[in-house]
């Protein structure tokens, strides 16, 4: 299939799915980081030679079943049934539907994998693990904790240094835990990209444990502007 046919079908797959990513942007996973991680999957794609009308539509449609009741909960078996039911409508997806399943059965790096996944698969889970990394996925991980409740971060140990992450009590526990997704990328480029992830990592804990002692961080919205800050290139809050 030549590359604008690729196109157009990623186009009308995003058409078909844009309206279940627009209400998840309340937990963070709007159609912003759909796009992303569609973007990033097709740089891997070119680099592995993997096919990109798989890839593309996987990294389109491995989050649409996240929904804004539940979040996350049961959101891979319904973005499924979503892919499913697009390769009955679109012939140019049900003739790589086992694929295109396949990249989204798997597509979350803490999920065990067969031992031959295919690269299309690789390509959506690493994509999908980047934008978890950084800048990009401490602000999902701050807007999903608004969403559920939790408290940004322990009174005495902010960034969970000196404590086993509790990932259902503080949002920052589980920043800190992303620290461990880096090695959990199979692909060079991805791992290359997760350098420059990790130094917007740590620059931003240097400021907010900072921040944090001084009292200027005292809730969510707080750290949310301390990343909006950082994603600008500046340093500090307002």
């Amino acid at each position: 299939m030549l590359a604008a046919e690729v196109d157009t079908v990623h186009q009308r797959v995003w058409q078909a799915v844009h309206h279940y990513w627009e209400p998840n942007k309340i937990h963070g996973h709007g159609p912003d980081h759909a796009m992303r991680v569609y973007s990033m999957g097709l740089q891997l794609a070119a680099a592995l030679g993997a096919d990109p009308l798989v890839v593309g539509a996987g990294c389109y449609i491995h989050d649409a079943g996240m929904r804004p009741d539940v979040g996350r909960e049961g959101h891979i078996e319904r973005s499924l049934q979503i892919a499913s039911a697009l390769c009955e409508e679109m012939p140019e997806l049900a003739s790589v539907r086992d694929l295109l399943l396949t990249a989204i059965r798997y597509h979350e790096a803490e999920i065990a994998f067969p031992d031959q996944l295919p690269m299309e698969a690789v390509c959506v889970r690493d994509s999908d693990t980047l934008d978890r990394l950084g800048l990009t996925g401490i602000r999902m991980t701050l807007q999903y904790g608004i969403w559920m409740g939790r408290t940004l971060c322990h009174p005495s140990d902010p960034l969970c240094r000196e404590r086993t992450p509790d990932l259902s009590g503080f949002t920052m526990d589980y920043v800190r835990y992303l620290e461990s997704l880096p090695q959990r990328l199979m692909t060079p480029l991805a791992r290359s990209n997760s350098t420059e992830k990790q130094r917007q990592y740590e620059s931003f804990c240097g400021e907010f444990l900072s921040a944090f002692r001084e009292g200027l961080i005292r809730d969510h919205e707080d750290a949310l502007r301390l990343v909006a800050v950082h994603m600008q290139g500046k340093s500090r809050l307002a």
